[in-house]
């Protein structure tokens, strides 16, 4: 018999793995969109200390969530741990299991049975292991020079010592970014039986309102520091 209270365990797990992916998405997501904003705005498009500012430290947190999914410690929550205990417990993920637990009167059981056809193959009555393996070799792969970065540069070294070959692009961040979103689906899919296109939300307002007025009145400019007197 399937340990219930495994995949229960397994499926918290899950969903606080897509919050931290989701929460990768908004990030992602929103520094591009700013980076966009600048790149319209002629009177934006200068050099800026905030600019290197912000590359830097998008790039920095971004990788350092990016390595906490591959963390392999024992008490780690990660993805890599979440799939190496899936590949452990198929019986968990069975054909059987997924039926009874996407059972709903409105869809036909043939319709189950084709979507889980999809997910593991067509007439398989478990995921095979060996794509799971692969999902955690690929997931290692695609997030190593992210991982090298923060266990070398970030968690040990100051910024002054860090070699520019160690520092990751952001295209490498985007591709491990995209690459995490569609395991995480894959397998809230096998988990769930729930189909998501993304996992970036739907804002209920506006955030870029903030944008479309001036963040510094020309009256209230301070003086830059090298132009300021002390006072007797």
């Amino acid at each position: 018999m399937p340990d219930k209270g495994l995949y229960e365990r397994l499926n918290s797990e899950l969903g606080r793995i897509h919050d931290q992916v989701r929460d990768l998405k908004v990030n992602q997501y929103v520094f591009w969109e700013v980076q966009d904003i600048i790149s319209k705005n002629d009177n934006l498009r200068k050099p800026s200390t905030f600019y290197g500012w912000m590359g830097s430290m998008y790039a920095s947190s971004m990788s350092a969530s990016v390595r906490r999914l591959v963390d392999q410690r024992r008490d780690a929550l990660s993805l890599v741990r979440l799939l190496e205990e899936v590949k452990a417990n198929l019986s968990l993920f069975s054909r059987e299991e997924y039926r009874n637990r996407c059972t709903n009167p409105n869809v036909p059981a043939d319709y189950t049975d084709g979507d889980y056809d999809k997910l593991v193959g067509k007439g398989n009555r478990l995921p095979d292991p060996a794509a799971i393996a692969m999902d955690i070799s690929s997931l290692k792969e695609k997030t190593e020079i992210l991982k090298k970065f923060v266990d070398e540069n970030i968690a040990h070294t100051k910024l002054e010592e860090r070699k520019d070959q160690d520092i990751p692009k952001f295209q490498d961040l985007d591709d491990a970014i995209e690459f995490v979103e569609q395991l995480v689906k894959r397998y809230l899919h096998l988990f769930r039986g729930v189909g998501m296109s993304t996992l970036l939300p739907t804002w209920t307002y506006d955030w870029k309102e903030i944008f479309r007025y001036p963040w510094i009145e020309v009256r209230d400019q301070p003086m830059p520091p090298e132009n300021r007197t002390a006072r007797s």
